[in-house]
Order: C-alpha cells, then structure tokens, then sequence
C-alpha cells in the first residue's frame, strides 16, 4: 500500500515537471515570437533607421528577457535580411538595395499576376464587395490625401486578392513581399508620387475580377506592378541609371491595356 501511495506520488511529481516545463516552453516561444515581431515591424515602419545598431543586451533589458530569445530573433531577421551582422562591429538594421528591390520585384510579379488569375476564378461576393470599399474609401478621401492610409489600404488591396487564392503559403510570401516595399515607400517618400496612379490601376483589376476574367486579371496586375517597380526605382535613383534599368517599364502599362 505504501509502495502504492509512493507511486502515486512519484507520477504526480513527474506530472508537474512536464505542466511547468511544458508551460515555460510555451512562454518562451511566446517571448521570442513577441521580440522577433516588435522589431520586425519596427524595422518595416521605419522606427529603427537604416544603419542604426541595436544589440541583444539593449532589446534583452527592454523586454525583460535573457538574451537567449532574442538572440533567435536576431537570427531570423538576419535570415530575413533586415538585419546586418558586421563581424567585430555588431548588429545593425539593413539598408535596402537596388539589388533587393529588383529581386523582390521579380518574385512579385509573376506570383502575384498568378494570384490574381486564380482570384478571379475564386473571387466571391463578399470579397469583391470589400475590394469596393476599399476603393471608395480611397476615392472619399482624394481632397484630404494621406500617403499613410492609401498604403494601408493599399496593403489591404493586395491582402484581400492574395486570401482569394485560398493558398496560405503563397499569401504568406507575397504579404511578406508587400511589407518589404512597404519599408521601401517609408525610406523613400519619394517613391509614392505615383499613389494616384496605383489606385486607377487598382479600378482597373477589380473590373476584370468582377468580370471572373483571369487572363485581363494577371495581365493588368503584371503591368501594375512592373509600373509600380520602375516607379520605385526612379524615385530612388538618378533618372539616366533608373531608366536604364527600367528599360520602357514606365510604358508597360499602356502597352498591356491595349491588347
């Protein structure tokens, strides 16, 4: 009976251990999700600069953590390429390139001429209906111009035409992809003459999506977004070295809506 009783014991002990380790690995995924988004998004809305060092020590003491969870988070901003790592020099937030801007482009661009090819297949009337707020909202507001909200909405724009495709993974990626030109836009408030423009080119998809026409859909979301591309890079650039990578991109759109 003693023995039964010690048993009993034995198992309730071991029962706690795995409750409390469970529990405190839980919070720990939790505290490196948190610090890992914290500066991911402050990175993106341009709070920590270009250039700017941070340290584990700092973000540790900041959110009350050891350096362990946020030495992860570091790891996959690294991997991510919003943060530098100089060797003998530390941690600093990455400057974004010519070189990424035209990568990210040139995965954008296809994937999301894709995506709004299946949209248009998949698109319901509940969605369609929010791509029309989002456009009338935008339109309500033109006399009272904010580059903030129209990128907001924008973002939104693109988000809800990505949830069409009823695919996570590539939703995922091309919101990812949206959120480092975000960053872009914000570094370069040059790049947003063109906020006017996007938002007719936007009119432009939703009529083909409402139409369920896929090939217009991916045709006009490939030339608002190869537009959009030498845009950005004429607002960062000298004009001669932006139109010679540019190439005739500034006309592309016109071409493809003449077809």
């Amino acid at each position: 009976m003693r023995a039964s009783r010690s048993a009993v014991a034995a198992s309730h002990a071991v029962a706690r251990r795995a409750r409390h380790a469970t529990g405190a690995g839980a919070a720990s995924e939790q505290h490196r999700s948190t610090v890992y988004t914290k500066l991911r998004n402050a990175i993106l809305a341009g709070a920590l600069k270009p250039m700017e060092r941070i340290t584990e020590n700092q973000v540790a003491e900041r959110f009350g953590l050891s350096r362990t969870p946020v030495r992860e988070a570091f790891r996959r901003l690294e991997a991510e390429g919003l943060i530098l790592v100089v060797p003998q020099r530390g941690s600093f937030v990455s400057q974004p390139s010519v070189e990424d801007i035209l990568e990210i482009y040139q995965m954008r661009t296809p994937l999301e001429g894709m995506a709004a090819r299946i949209a248009a297949e998949l698109i319901t009337d509940e969605q369609l209906r929010h791509l029309e707020d989002l456009l009338r909202a935008e339109e309500h507001r033109k006399d009272r111009p904010s580059a903030e909200r129209s990128l907001r909405l924008n973002r939104e724009f693109h988000a809800v035409i990505f949830a069409c495709t009823r695919n996570k993974r590539l939703a995922s990626f091309l919101m990812d992809m949206q959120d480092q030109v975000h960053r872009v836009r914000v570094l370069w408030p040059s790049t947003l003459a063109r906020l006017g423009e996007t938002w007719k080119e936007h009119q432009q998809i939703l009529a083909a999506l409402k139409e369920h026409d896929a090939e217009a859909a991916e045709r006009l979301m490939r030339g608002h977004l190869e537009c959009a591309r030498a845009s950005t890079l004429n607002g960062i650039l000298p004009g001669e070295v932006a139109g010679a990578m540019n190439g005739s991109a500034s006309s592309v759109m016109s071409r493809r809506l003449a077809r």
